[in-house]
């Protein structure tokens, strides 16, 4: 215990600081805040797939809308029903499961891998954004629910659970409903990167031929790997909409699909609490950027990956922590 907490000093006074957040500034920032926090889940499933296993997908915003979406038209459908939104979170993110199931086994069992993964993922997100952008008629409605084309959904309700103080997941409750969220699957990330399947997947990186001839089954823990990707998206997708009341197809588009690849490789792909932290700066980057217009931001942002692709390939603020522990006498001890 005492190792551990020598080890994380740095997370955990980080942590510690974000928990206190709320009493030093107004609600419009924490709730800015809290949409930033929104996208750390999609980077971090991201960062399992590309920074364990050297799988690059940009689909991974499929997942995002797919979640987005369920949780929309069953929130709606059964408003008012008693544990709805325990029940919507529950559904949608099982449907993103299941079809993160199907993607990853026509992947990694169909002998997919490398760029060919990127090109794959890809496509599919950009079918669904097309899809998604058709169904503006009356036609496509799912019971009570109007899919709305362009426009997206909107008029869900708020995530809340029934006898529970603040149950409604809005504002404060909201925000440290998503931090301690990150809390718990932070943790959880990194005992599954430290557990015999998470060192044969970050072996498979490496000589995946030479892994399989050891006897182990390869593209069953991908498939695993990519699946747990998949339903870290859904949940930034439930997340952003509960967020924001809505969600729209350009959730699914190919500049949403490329920006988590952005915050991934300038954070540091190779650690998740640097993956976390860079997030939720380059999020915030982004949407100050975009300001002076979204193609500027695109610009600033495709820039960074480049810079830190070339020159700090393991993560502009993965080079900055270790700086940081190197520098403070106290995070060593």
């Amino acid at each position: 215990m005492k190792a551990n907490y020598k080890k994380n000093k740095l997370q955990i006074l980080t942590f510690l600081i974000l928990g206190a957040l709320p009493l030093f500034i107004d609600s419009y920032y924490l709730d800015n805040f809290s949409y930033f926090m929104c996208w750390t889940f999609i980077s971090l499933g991201l960062a399992v797939i590309w920074g364990m296993g050297g799988i690059l997908s940009f689909g991974q915003t499929a997942f995002f809308g797919l979640a987005g979406y369920g949780f929309s038209v069953i929130s709606i459908n059964f408003l008012g029903v008693a544990g709805v939104s325990l029940w919507s979170i529950i559904l949608a993110l099982t449907l993103t499961g299941i079809f993160g199931l199907i993607v990853g086994y026509f992947l990694f069992y169909g002998g997919i891998y490398d760029v060919f993964v990127g090109i794959v993922t890809l496509a599919i997100t950009l079918v669904l954004e097309t899809f998604m952008q058709q169904t503006a008629g009356p036609e496509y409605t799912i019971g009570n629910a109007r899919l709305n084309g362009f426009n997206g959904m909107q008029g869900m309700p708020v995530i809340g659970f029934e006898n529970i103080p603040f149950g409604l997941v809005e504002g404060v409750t909201q925000y440290y409903f998503i931090l301690i969220l990150s809390i718990i699957i932070l943790i959880s990330l990194y005992k599954f990167k430290n557990s015999k399947m998470g060192l044969i997947f970050l072996a498979s990186k490496e000589d995946r031929e030479r892994v399989s001839s050891l006897g182990h089954n390869v593209q069953k823990i991908q498939l695993i790997a990519f699946t747990i990707a998949s339903l870290l998206a859904g949940i930034s997708g439930i997340l952003y909409t509960n967020w924001g009341g809505y969600i729209t197809p350009d959730s699914m588009g190919l500049v949403s699909a490329a920006l988590p690849v952005v915050y991934v490789a300038a954070s540091g792909k190779k650690d998740f609490f640097s993956v976390f932290i860079g997030c939720i700066f380059f999020v915030w980057l982004s949407q100050t950027l975009a300001i002076n217009g979204k193609q500027f931001a695109i610009i600033v942002m495709g820039l960074i990956l480049v810079i830190s692709t070339r020159f700090f390939p393991d993560g502009i603020i993965l080079m900055l922590k270790n700086k940081l522990i190197k520098k403070v006498k106290w995070l060593q001890s």
